[in-house]
């Protein structure tokens, strides 16, 4: 069953219909290889089959849905290697942040910080992983914001998908407490406007995908290609 959110004030129809799609993707609601029911999404999202084709374009361009003429649209299947593309893009782009967030951000941020990171014991106690999830991607969206670096964010967010896909399935068959953990030592490190430290770290994190990859393929075999 998939999760509909409210359409935002000025939103289009195609950009509600991409927003509400890569919202299912990427929380495995609609899973990989599944096929898209254009007809029932339409209804369920109150729009007309146009604005849905258009969406359906731009996903098939990002390669998170794979339309198969006379046959149907199905959610891809996750690719091994673009998911690691991805993660060491950020990986280079994070690390850098991190140095740089030594140097920039104000106490008034960091408290920004630390109370995201307070949230997330109480969710990973309640087991809700899409509260969890949801956190982890409001912390980094502030590292890249607070460092002045919107751009990348943008840059990192249009492929993103791919890798968040397997970040939340690791957090279906890992325990979430080592993502806690990075995030609590890279405030730390950035505190005490410890550089080296803090870039250590920041690339450490961005390795735990590496990290749990066999541990999701064992537990999701269907899902990847």
């Amino acid at each position: 069953m998939i999760t509909i959110s409210e359409r935002r004030e000025q939103e289009s129809a195609k950009n509600f219909v991409l927003r509400v799609l890569i919202d299912n993707i990427v929380n495995t609601r609609l899973e990989p290889g599944e096929k898209l029911n254009e007809p029932e999404l339409c209804e369920q999202l109150g729009v007309s089959r146009t604005p849905f084709r258009e969406a359906e374009l731009e996903l098939a361009q990002r390669r998170l849905i794979e339309i198969r003429p006379k046959i149907g649209t199905y959610v891809s299947l996750i690719d091994a290697g673009l998911v690691e593309e991805v993660r060491h893009l950020r990986a280079v782009l994070e690390t850098e942040l991190a140095g740089m967030a030594c140097e920039m951000l104000t106490k008034q941020e960091l408290d920004r910080l630390w109370e995201n990171v307070a949230l997330w014991q109480m969710y990973i106690q309640r087991a809700q992983e899409e509260k969890i999830f949801a956190l982890d991607k409001e912390f980094h969206k502030m590292l890249y914001e607070l460092c002045g670096c919107p751009y990348w964010y943008e840059l990192v967010e249009n492929l993103a998908p791919h890798f968040d896909r397997t970040t939340m399935l690791s957090f279906r068959c890992r325990p979430a407490e080592a993502i806690l953990d990075d995030h609590t030592s890279l405030l730390k490190a950035i505190e005490a406007k410890d550089t080296a430290a803090a870039r250590t770290i920041a690339a450490r994190h961005m390795q735990r995908y590496t990290e749990n990859l066999a541990t999701i393929r064992k537990s999701f075999p269907q899902y990847f290609k």
